[in-house]
């Protein structure tokens, strides 16, 4: 019987899996296939570490004015991860609704002035 081998790497582990080329039985609702063999190989080396990120990859956004919803068109070409804090300092909780992966909308329950760093 002719196998195929199909090789993936999982959490730093290498996993093979041999799957036969040789179905055995066809039923209508069912496909018997005679055997699966399964192998882990553990404890591959760690490969080299890649290189840095871009240099000011991400934005900061400042609203002076309290709103209840600011609008952020930052161009990053993605949906970034978004931090808020208030004029204070601290963090805040508020609803980041993703409109494309250019601009996003920040929402409040009440009236907020602060600043977002988006990533």
């Amino acid at each position: 019987m002719e196998s195929t081998v199909i090789t993936t790497i999982i959490a730093n582990a290498v996993v093979e899996v041999v799957e036969p080329q040789y179905i055995s039985e066809r039923e209508e609702s069912a496909v018997v296939v005679e055997s699966v063999e399964t192998s882990v190989v553990s404890g591959g080396e760690q490969g080299p570490q890649g290189p840095p990120g871009a240099p000011g990859a991400g934005i900061s956004f400042s609203q002076a004015s309290p709103s209840t919803s600011w609008t952020i068109n930052h161009n990053l070409g993605l949906k970034p991860v978004v931090a808020v804090v208030d004029t204070g300092g601290n963090e805040l909780d508020a609803e980041v609704i993703h409109t494309n992966f250019n601009q996003l909308i920040i929402y409040f329950n009440v009236a907020t002035a602060g600043s977002a760093r988006l990533s």
